[in-house]
């Protein structure tokens, strides 16, 4: 009998201590959320396969690797905060079919297949990768590209363009608004074009074929979008 009041005791207290523990602040608690939760995301890493994209002056970094590897950081980022994500590649291959024979043909086929596939999956956004390139070596920075259908697509592309500013700290580019890039054109959902940087500058080519740089763009992005989705606003003049 007595026993059993001295569990019945113990299982009180313990009644009391669990609804009177103070949770963690916010700033702690929020390691234990997944602020992406339910949200489903699209990455297109550019290019791949027997379409390299821009090559660096010495030939040592080619776009699509470079693609590749930030997407798949940025990919493992936005898993981890409790997004979906879908890729239209996750390997050296671009989307055309084997049948498409002449570079050109692969080009166009391969960029229909990617619309294709984001439309067929209705992602809530698009964030394809990209690297520039330019006949001079003076021009540098990355830059986010975003067609006005949807204001949510200048929305992000203002706040990613935000993250890689101060994360990277070396650029003072802005969003820019475009009507000529066809896959953000014709997807049905937002999207962005991040320009990760020229690989025609031989200082910033040699910075993306760094792994830590590579992980510091991929964590710019993400922490672009982290903002979106916490609601943070626009001011009135980018938006």
């Amino acid at each position: 009998m007595m026993k059993k009041a001295v569990g019945w005791l113990l299982a009180f207290f313990l009644l009391i201590i669990l609804f009177t523990y103070k949770l963690p602040e916010h700033s702690s608690w929020s390691t234990w959320t997944l602020p992406l939760a339910g949200t489903v995301i699209a990455i297109d890493p550019g290019h791949g396969g027997i379409d390299g994209g821009a090559v660096s002056k010495d030939g040592l970094v080619t776009e699509k690797d470079v693609t590749l590897t930030i997407s798949l950081y940025l990919r493992d980022f936005l898993q981890q905060s409790g997004a979906f994500v879908m890729m239209t590649r996750e390997e050296d291959k671009d989307l055309a079919s084997p049948e498409a024979g002449r570079l050109g043909k692969r080009k166009s086929e391969d960029i229909r297949n990617r619309v294709r596939f984001v439309n067929e999956h209705s992602p809530d956004f698009l964030i394809s990768i990209h690297a520039n390139s330019f006949p001079s070596p003076r021009w540098s920075g990355a830059q986010t590209f975003y067609y006005p259908a949807y204001k949510e697509s200048g929305d992000l592309a203002y706040l990613i363009q935000d993250e890689i500013r101060r994360v990277l700290e070396n650029t003072d580019r802005l969003p820019k608004k475009t009507d000529d890039v066809f896959l953000i054109r014709e997807v049905q959902c937002p999207s962005v074009l991040v320009e990760v940087g020229f690989l025609s500058n031989p200082q910033e080519a040699s910075q993306l074929k760094k792994d830590e740089y590579q992980k510091a763009m991929a964590n710019a992005i993400y922490q672009g979008i982290l903002r979106h989705f916490a609601g943070e606003k626009v001011p009135p003049a980018n938006a």
